[in-house]
Parts: C-alpha cells; structure tokens; sequence
C-alpha cells in the first residue's frame, strides 16, 4: 500500500456485517476495528462501492436493527462518499462466482471485481475462506485489516 498523501485511499468492499457494526458502534462510542474501518471511510482515508441491490440490503438491516432514523443517517453517510454501481453493470460478473463464494456472497464477490478492490473486510469466514488466493484483491477481517494498515485506535 503506498504511504499516505502518495495516491488515492485504497479501494475496499466491506461486508454488510462489517458496515453495520461499524456504524452502530460508531454511533455509541464503542471501539472497535469496524468502528475504526468505517471512520475511515467517513474520513475519506479509505474507498467503497455498493451495487444498488448491495445498499438495499445494508439500510435493510440497518433499519432493522437500529430504527429508520439510523437507517436514513446511514444511507446519507454512504450516498455522501461512495460509489454506487446500478445493479446490472455487476450482473454480468455473477456467474464467474457461483459455486465459488456462499451463494449470499456472490454480489460482494462481483461487486468487489468489478470496482477493482483492494480488499474484502469480513467477519464471515466461510466468504473469506472461499476467495482466499482466487482473485486479485485481500480477504480479510476487520481486526487483520486494521494491522495491515499500521493503525491503533487512536491514529484513526
């Protein structure tokens, strides 16, 4: 990764698991590499898409769990800094990873391609396991991400 002020902030995808604990923890003061990931990505330090069908699913769940006025903040924050893909321009990556990742992980996986992503952050394993060495991008957890980058919860 080049150092800082060198080029753009990596791209990344992170996992709706890693999306969602990051803003809420954010969102309470809790500490945490998600929190620090998604901080990050609110600073402009890191890079993201979504494909439409992706962001539906994440404010889905963010609504969910924490009520439509978290939802509604969530989706300013990631309309305000990310990229958002429509959904058929990843449809045709989709078949190059069915039977490849878990069948709930296949518009990450394509999505990740098709923005070119440094890294995929999960907390999923089994997703992470299964690109492990397969593509041109890193899978790895939020925890391993946050060292990769060098960083401690203050530097953030």
């Amino acid at each position: 990764m080049a150092e800082k002020g060198d080029e753009k902030p990596p791209v990344v995808l992170m996992d709706t698991n890693v999306i969602i604990e990051g803003a809420i923890n954010l969102s309470t003061d809790i500490k945490g590499p998600e929190a620090m990931i998604w901080s990050a990505f609110l600073e402009g330090k890191l890079r993201t898409a979504f494909s439409e069908t992706l962001l539906l699913e994440t404010l889905t769940v963010a609504r969910r769990l924490m009520g439509k006025d978290f939802a509604s903040k969530l989706r300013s924050q990631i309309l305000s800094k990310a990229e958002v893909l429509p959904t058929a321009e990843i449809a045709p990556r989709l078949s190059q990873f069915s039977g490849l990742v878990p069948e709930e992980d296949i518009a990450h996986a394509a999505l990740a391609a098709a923005v070119g992503a440094e890294y995929v952050i999960s907390n999923n394993k089994e997703f992470l396991r299964s690109l492990k060495g397969k593509l041109r991008f890193k899978c790895v957890t939020p925890k391993s991400f946050i060292k990769l980058l060098g960083e401690t919860e203050t530097s953030f």
